[in-house]
């Protein structure tokens, strides 16, 4: 909407946030009745306990202005991991489906404006300085595609609609996630996966059976396909190489110390000002400095800054004290469900989630991923309610 000039009056994601808990509370009044279980009441109340405790620290934040604007904004989290407890008719596997199909739409309709922006032709960009809008949604989507990726990878046996629909998905959001040329999520899929893998062997086998065969061919047929693509079209060639520069662009970082990839040094440098920040004190270490003031503290400027990490985030602004009830809450929902079936989310999706939260995002950002941390616990009970797929 801001890239095409549509603004509106109220931030879009508030609307449609109002909209969700608005339709769940009419279904809660019109099914009369209401039963939960011990995991979401204890999980939904320490959530509850952490946003009493940021509400707290608004007594004593630096921040005047954007303190209040997160902590408004954290309620649009507190909705999506509330939501798939309280609806009843929550059908998870269609939930993927048009989760996993809207990522893929998304991702293939950006990539035009990331070609004529490395070809530096604005004019097709859309009204002047139109990009910058979506510009950054590479990242915020190929954290979604790889998301995608492993959930389709280590799930039981259930298909999101079926075997060669999940693979042909799978396939999409690689190749995807490689022209987009979003380091950190590229890395994290490739990296749990390999070890989804190493901890999925038992024994060691000598024999190649002929199923092992025809996915080694058509992996291989696939592959050969898209490499075509990449040295054939000028688009794909074009994406392909800006992801290589990128990835050449860190490792020579790493070599050499720092001043070859600005973006990497951005997030260090926001980093250590984080961890001064937290043990320049003994109150900065227990309580913080307040909500929201991470840009006033760093940059002396009340605006949205955040250290790209979630736990320095929350232990710069809530302190230690707001870091514990977090760290208890995500504890007492990965405990809770152990030992169950976990059909669809395994604890490798939430793995990869929490590799990603520790590099992007602010807290405010991460509304899908509470979304997915709710669906983690529930997913169990809500597969006994839920119709088998139509397709496959």
């Amino acid at each position: 909407m801001q890239f095409f000039g549509l603004n509106l009056p109220v931030d879009f994601t508030l609307i449609t946030g109002a909209l969700l808990l608005g339709v769940t509370a009419y279904k809660l009044i019109r099914k009369n009745n209401f039963s939960t279980n011990n995991i979401s009441f204890f999980g939904i109340g320490l959530l509850l306990l952490f946003y009493a405790w940021m509400i707290f620290s608004l007594f004593y934040t630096h921040s005047e202005q954007y303190s209040r604007e997160k902590t408004f904004y954290f309620l649009l989290n507190i909705a999506a991991f509330v939501v798939p407890f309280f609806f009843g008719q929550f059908n998870i596997r269609k939930f993927f489906f048009v989760f996993a199909a809207g990522t893929i739409i998304l991702a293939i309709g950006l990539l035009p404006f990331q070609y004529y922006y490395l070809l530096g032709d604005a004019t097709k960009l859309g009204p002047e300085g139109a990009y910058s809008a979506i510009g950054g949604l590479y990242l915020t989507l190929s954290e979604y595609l790889g998301l995608i990726l492993i959930l389709i990878l280590t799930k039981r046996k259930n298909s999101i609609i079926s075997s060669s629909y999940d693979l042909m998905l799978a396939l999409m959001a690689f190749g995807l996630m490689v022209l987009l040329g979003a380091r950190g999520p590229l890395i994290f899929a490739i990296v749990i996966y390999f070890l989804y893998y190493l901890s999925s062997i038992n024994f060691v086998r000598f024999t190649i059976k002929k199923r092992t065969l025809w996915i080694m061919g058509l992996g291989l047929l696939l592959l050969s396909i898209f490499l075509i693509l990449i040295a054939r079209l000028e688009v794909a060639h074009k994406l392909f190489a800006n992801t290589l520069f990128r990835f050449t662009s860190l490792i020579n970082d790493i070599i050499n110390g720092g001043g070859q990839d600005e973006s990497a040094d951005t997030r260090i440098n926001l980093i250590r000002d984080a961890i001064v920040g937290i043990v320049k004190s003994v109150d900065s270490f227990v309580f913080g400095y307040g909500i929201g003031s991470f840009g006033i503290i760093i940059w002396g400027d009340d605006i949205r800054l955040y250290p790209h990490n979630m736990i320095l985030e929350i232990w710069f602004e809530l302190g230690f004290l707001g870091l514990m009830v977090f760290f208890f809450w995500i504890l007492y929902i990965m405990t809770k469900n152990r030992g169950q079936s976990n059909q669809y989310i395994s604890y490798w999706v939430i793995f990869y989630i929490f590799l990603n939260l520790m590099k992007s995002s602010s807290l405010v950002d991460i509304r899908t991923e509470f979304a997915f941390f709710a669906l983690f616990a529930v997913q169990n009970f809500l597969l006994i309610k839920e119709p088998k797929p139509a397709l496959g």
